[in-house]
């Protein structure tokens, strides 16, 4: 604030300040942005978008995480966390069509299926 006795004709100066000097309000240079950002997240749309995502999506984080006993990536560097993630996913993915169908029925599905031929 440039005129620091404009605190003293403000109509809350008591209850935000009692210095004689006034008050020194910085603000970030994008302050303005985070504002604009906070009130769009406020939007009810934005809670229905995010609410319908976290029922969702979350799902199966939170049972790879909590079913699985999985909290950290064993292996390391992006290929070996590529690889656990996929071992995870297709865990989950076998644990979710056993709910879905059953153990007899996904037996009966997966059975009719051609093995797939890998070259070396």
């Amino acid at each position: 604030m440039e005129d620091k006795k404009l605190c003293h004709g403000c109509q809350n100066y008591g209850d935000c300040t009692k210095a004689d000097r006034g008050r020194n309000i910085i603000r970030l240079p994008n302050e303005e942005v985070r504002e604009k950002l906070e009130a769009q997240y406020l939007e009810t749309a934005s809670q229905e978008i995010y609410a319908r995502r976290k029922a969702k999506v979350e799902h199966p984080f939170g049972h790879i995480k909590r079913n699985l006993k999985t909290d950290a990536f064993l292996l390391r560097g992006r290929d070996g966390v590529q690889a656990e993630t996929s071992l995870l996913e297709t865990c989950f993915n076998i644990a979710r069509m056993i709910t879905i169908f059953g153990v007899k029925v996904l037996i009966d599905k997966l059975s009719g299926l051609s093995p797939i031929s890998v070259a070396y």
